[in-house]
């Protein structure tokens, strides 16, 4: 989802067909899994250096889906999609420790059930308005329909601040070992416990997700 900016229900409902890789590109479309919001949620969308990146020896590689959805549960011994991940995100971020976010303009600790997955489709946003679009800033109409938006009025409201950035990345990217100083021990407690098989399966599933 930080990779896409998808809604929640748009990513777990993502099928395999649905990243291009010889194209670069992820297409969010209506199927049989779940239905989009409206009519321009159908869209499509770079796929990120970063995101290729985790995706290709996912998809390929010896744990890959075994059916159509990209990401799969089993829970009910048939293909389902999944639909709640706030356990696995409660999880992570139990892990990692205290944390904080911007609550009506002001910095606050956040409360067990803070992080939820729409902190990643706005994480999102504010990331590809740093970027640049064929050389030149990106346009928020551009953002806008990455979205899903029908106008560019949230984004000019919400985000408007990131057009007077100067200092514009080619892709939109996230680089934890960039705040490896700041972050000190609480990457190695993110990953650094051994976990059992169930446990792997259940925490890769949630890096692609929270990757995204």
């Amino acid at each position: 989802m930080l990779l896409t900016g998808g809604r929640q229900d748009e990513v777990l409902g993502l099928e395999v067909a649905d990243v291009d890789f010889d194209r670069k590109r992820v297409t969010f479309r209506p199927n049989a899994w779940r239905r989009l919001k409206n009519e321009k949620s159908h869209r499509t969308l770079p796929l990120w250096p970063q995101l290729e990146a985790i995706l290709r020896p996912y998809v390929f590689g010896g744990d890959s889906p075994p059916a159509r959805l990209l990401f799969p549960s089993y829970r009910t011994g048939t293909e389902a999609m999944l639909t709640d991940v706030r356990k696995l995100l409660d999880r992570v971020t139990e892990r990692v420790g205290t944390l904080y976010l911007m609550d009506q303009g002001r910095r606050r600790k956040a409360d067990p059930g803070d992080i939820r997955t729409k902190v990643f489709r706005h994480t999102y946003i504010s990331a590809r308005l740093q970027t640049l679009d064929r050389g030149a800033p990106v346009s928020t109409w551009t953002v806008a329909g990455e979205v899903g938006h029908s106008s560019t009025a949230m984004i000019e409201r919400t985000y408007g601040h990131h057009g007077e950035l100067r200092h514009r990345a080619k892709a939109v990217e996230y680089r934890g070992a960039q705040h490896k100083a700041k972050l000190g021990d609480r990457l190695a407690r993110l990953w650094g416990v051994r976990p059992t098989i169930r446990q792997t399966s259940a925490r890769s599933k949630l890096q692609v997700i929270a990757r995204q």
